[in-house]
């Protein structure tokens, strides 16, 4: 469904649904290990809009209102937000480059803007908000949620078939690598995605695979169902044509 025009008087998406989110366990999938060597060790980073708002998150703030980090209600959805430019078939490689942890949402927790309401449809949300790949139009949806009192967003997760998954992106008012300000969000000790062999046979549930040697790892720990998409790569760690 197309998204509507952008409500652009201030207060017009003050009054959408909220969703509660104090006290709920939600997922954050990062990268730890980054282009330039260095480590990122936190789960947390506020994103703004870059010099290309395509290159991009889906709902990034301006820099001037602050910034975004993207957290699921669901480990599956937090995978397919971080790795959805990579779907169908994601190397390996990129799961061993990333972290998924469990994060506590505090009892002062904002409520969130809840985009799957059935009421929200007549602030003129649609699915387009979350499945569409035009990042500025969205981006301007981000800042004028903000702009109307909204910290966080209860929305769909793009590519996820089931319709259940659910993206929680959280706004701060800076942007960069720091936790929520002035509000605790615990965090369990992160789990190597690689090794990660339930969200696996989630992705694979879903008609996602795994190129590399933990497809191989998780048919060998548990017997391949009759129609499984699982898939072992013919030479492990190769890239097509490599």
């Amino acid at each position: 469904m197309p998204l509507k025009q952008l409500p652009d008087a201030a207060g017009a998406l003050a009054t959408l649904p909220g969703h509660e989110l104090a006290d709920t366990t939600l997922h954050r999938v990062w990268r730890d290990a980054l282009a330039d060597g260095t480590t990122r060790s936190q789960p947390w980073f506020f994103a703004s809009v870059p010099d290309d708002p395509q290159a991009g998150g889906r709902f990034d703030l301006p820099s001037a209102l602050g910034g975004t980090c993207y957290l699921a209600a669901q480990p599956v959805a937090a995978l397919l937000e971080a790795l959805q430019a990579m779907l169908p078939i994601i190397p390996e490689r990129e799961l061993q480059l990333r972290r998924r942890t469990e994060i506590q949402a505090p009892t002062d927790a904002p409520v969130a803007a809840d985009l799957m309401a059935a009421a929200a449809t007549g602030f003129g949300v649609a699915s387009a908000l979350w499945s569409a790949s035009e990042r500025a139009t969205t981006q301007a949806w981000a800042a004028a949620l903000r702009r109307d009192g909204w910290w966080a967003l209860w929305a769909g997760a793009q590519h996820d078939t089931t319709t259940q998954g659910r993206a929680v992106p959280l706004f701060d008012v800076t942007d960069g690598p720091h936790p929520p300000s002035g509000q605790q969000w615990p965090s369990t000790r992160p789990i190597r995605l690689e090794t990660d062999l339930d969200l696996i046979a989630a992705l694979a549930d879903r008609g996602w695979n795994v190129r590399g040697p933990a497809t191989c790892r998780m048919r060998a720990i548990r017997p391949e169902p009759a129609g499984a998409r699982y898939r072992c790569p013919v030479a492990v760690g190769r890239e097509p044509g490599g």
